[in-house]
């Protein structure tokens, strides 16, 4: 039996939506095991004195659930 376990992860880039999609994965690959799948949630910008200062994606990252054997 397995058992997925999901969390929401947010990443910033100055340089586009792509750039903030690989901050989140390289954080997910050092910190995270058994990773089944990562899909965007939303994409948005944050502006400052009207011009875009980051992009940012929120991404949902789903991975197995490790439990020790008994």
């Amino acid at each position: 039996m397995s058992v997925v376990k999901i969390i929401e992860l947010v990443g910033e880039s100055p340089l586009g939506w792509e750039d903030a999609m690989k901050q989140i994965i390289a954080e997910a690959q050092m910190t995270l095991r058994g990773i089944t799948r990562i899909g965007v949630v939303e994409q948005d910008i944050r502006m400052i004195n009207d011009k875009i200062d980051v992009w940012r994606v929120r991404a949902q990252v789903s991975f197995r659930v490790e439990r020790p054997h008994e």
